[in-house]
This record gives C-alpha cells, sequence and structure tokens, in this order.
C-alpha cells in the first residue's frame, strides 16, 4: 500500500537530541540503477540509525527515530514510523557521529511494511556527513557478478 499522506502533519524545523550507534554497511545487490537515482549521485546501501528533528505544528519541536536504507553524497532514503508531507524542513542527526544537518523532505513518502520511505535531501553540501567515500558518478558494477 502506498501513501503520502502522513499519520501526522509535521513541517517546519526542529530540535535537538543525541544516542549512540554504529552504521554498518550493506553490499549492492544487481546494480540495477534508475535514471532517478543516478540524476544526483551513486547510491549506497547504508544502515544508520538516525534522528529526524521536526517542529510539530503549533508545538515544541519533535524527534523522530529514522534508519536509513541507502545514502547519498547530497541525502539518504529513511524510513520512520509515520510520513512525513514534501518540502517539510527537518535536521537530521547521525547518532553514531552526533553530526547535524538540515534537510528538506525531496519528494512524497511511500508506506511500505516496515515504516515510511521519507527521501531526505541536504540543504546545503556535507559531503563527509555520512563518513564514507562515494563511488565515482561513472561507477558500474561488473556483470559477472
Amino acid at each position: 500500500m502506498q501513501s503520502t499522506t502522513p499519520k501526522t502533519p509535521i513541517s517546519s524545523l526542529g530540535g535537538l537530541a543525541n544516542a549512540a550507534n554504529k552504521p554498518s554497511i550493506a553490499p549492492a545487490a544487481n546494480g540495477a540503477v534508475s535514471g532517478e537515482q543516478r540524476r544526483k549521485s551513486q547510491r549506497v546501501l547504508l544502515r544508520v540509525k538516525a534522528n529526524i528533528h521536526v517542529a510539530l505544528q503549533g508545538k515544541p519541536s519533535a524527534t523522530l527515530e529514522a534508519t536509513t536504507l541507502s545514502v547519498y553524497n547530497q541525502g539518504a532514503m529513511v524510513v520512520m514510523k509515520q510520513g512525513l508531507p514534501p518540502e517539510t524542513k527537518v535536521v537530521l542527526e547521525n547518532i553514531g557521529t552526533k553530526e547535524r544537518v538540515g534537510c528538506r523532505v525531496a519528494r512524497g513518502t511511500r508506506e511500505m511494511p516496515e515504516g515510511f520511505h521519507v527521501p531526505v535531501e541536504f540543504d546545503s553540501p556535507a559531503p563527509n556527513f555520512w563518513g564514507i567515500a562515494f563511488p565515482p558518478a561513472d561507477w558500474k558494477p561488473h556483470d559477472d557478478m
């Protein structure tokens, strides 16, 4: 089932919170990359615990738990317990490093069995936010795999 309507309306910029966690890398599978994925950079499958800080309408900021599904040098696809509308301003916190970056929800969210897939894009470049080196733009997996 797909949904672009969040269970809780959320907007604006939010507050602060901390926790500790280490990322784990999952290798890319078949190398099939859509045109949309190529438009910014190569995606890397990387599980990182994160917090999404956002202000609820008319209420103090809230901290929502998230985990990345994939990351790229300008953002990530995160999975959360609730969706967020497109263009929502948030602060993404990498729990392992405590680093934070301003973001926006890039497109509508999709409801999946494990939760809502929410694409977030950094407001300004943060090339070292994920602490990994990304493949070059012309990288392709070997066909013999």
